[in-house]
This record gives C-alpha cells, structure tokens and sequence, in this order.
C-alpha cells in the first residue's frame, strides 16, 4: 500500500453560486467547472509522488447549500452537467462560505503539512443567509488566512471589489458575464491551481525537512500570489 503520511495534502475547495441569476451563465460555468476539475485530475497525477489531493465542491443558493462532494479523491469526482447544476433562487452567500470553513477547519485541525486552497465563485450579492454575518465570515476567513490557506473569489455584476475588501479577499478577478469572459476566468483559475501544486512540489523538493513554521510561512506566499502568470 502506498504511504502517503508524508506527503503534502491539498484540499482543493470550490464554493459556486447557484442563484437563478447564474442561469445566463449556465452552460459556460459548467465548461468551466470541469476545465478545472480536469486540470485537478492531471495535477494529482503529475505530483503523485508528493502531493495527495481532495476536491469539495459546494453549490449553493438559497433553497439548499449542497456537497456535491466533499474530500473525495479528485479521479471519482464527478463533472458537472446541466441536470447536476441548475441555478434558481436567492444567494445566502455567507452561509455558504461560513458552513464550509467552519467544518473543513475543525476536519483539518492539526493536520500536519496541508495546502487548502479556497475559491468562492458568484455573480451577485449576499441577500439571505441567516447562520453566519459578513463579520464572522471575515473573522474566519482572516484566521485561516494566517494558518496559510489561500483564498480567491471570482466575481461579476456586483461591487467586486467592495465585497473582497469586506470578506478580506485579495486574490481577485472579476468578469463581464459573457460566455468568453466566463470560460477565460475559469482557465485562468485552472492555472492558478497548477502553478500552485507546480511551487508547492518544487519547494518540497528543495526543503524536504522544512518545519511546520516553514512551510506555513511559504503557503502564505503563494497565497498572496494567487494568480500571478509566470
């Protein structure tokens, strides 16, 4: 049986809106939601050796936030299809991103040599979460900013960037909500993804007996530079 105690464990989360104002994007943002599954797939393969991943994905909207999966082991995850992901309803999206922290910190709690790796996808505002505030979010997200997860948030028709501010997010793109704009965020997320296994794998490489503080210090890095091009 392989031994996979040493290796770095990436948890690869997505939180996606599935408000019915994202039916104009529908068809697009599956597309590209599989683009970076796929490319999660190929990462976890290609980094095998010290690399084991997980991929959560959460819809959410206001009738239910759903784990279509969460943890599971990157080459069982399903893409997504128009049956499996039909927008309709409000966006309680600080409900959302609260429940999913708030688990995957307590799952992970003193886990020894963890990425988590984090993106929030929406196209509108927060109007009907009744669990968690914009405070508690922000409190949450800045602890676990500190313990080195990385954080991104794409977003389009709404204050991006008063949002992010507020959610203190600073890996940010927004897009115009147009089948090309919506598929060219979603590759540039796929490769954000790989150029952070890409740096992760290279620095396990040239410090295999890095300490905790090390390798934290490091996260937090890549995390502040989430989607710089190479």
């Amino acid at each position: 049986m392989e031994n996979t105690s040493s290796k770095t464990k990436v948890y690869n989360v997505i939180i996606m809106d599935r408000s019915g104002s994202m039916w104009d994007i529908q068809k697009s943002a599956i597309q590209g939601y599989n683009e970076v599954l796929g490319g999660i797939k190929a990462d976890a393969k290609t980094y095998v050796q010290t690399q084991e991943h997980f991929m959560t994905l959460v819809l959410f909207d206001s009738t239910s936030i759903d784990n279509v999966y969460w943890n599971e082991d990157p080459a069982k995850a399903a893409i997504l299809t128009s049956e499996t992901y039909v927008p309709g309803a409000a966006t309680p999206l600080y409900d959302a991103i609260g429940q999913t922290l708030t688990r995957l910190e307590k799952e992970l709690h003193g886990a020894p040599n963890v990425s988590v790796i984090v993106t929030i996808i929406t196209d509108g505002l927060e109007n009907s979460s009744t669990e968690y505030s914009l405070k508690a979010v922000k409190a949450l997200i800045q602890h676990l900013k500190d313990e080195g997860w990385s954080f991104a948030y794409i977003g389009t028709d709404h204050d991006v960037d008063g949002v992010t501010v507020n959610l203190s997010i600073t890996n940010v793109v927004k897009f115009e909500k147009t089948e090309a704009e919506t598929q060219a965020v979603f590759e540039k997320e796929r490769r954000a993804r790989a150029r952070h296994s890409k740096m992760m794998f290279e620095f396990d490489a040239a410090m295999p007996c890095a300490s905790a503080s090390e390798r934290r210090a490091y996260r937090k890095r890549l995390s502040e530079e989430y989607y710089k091009e190479d």
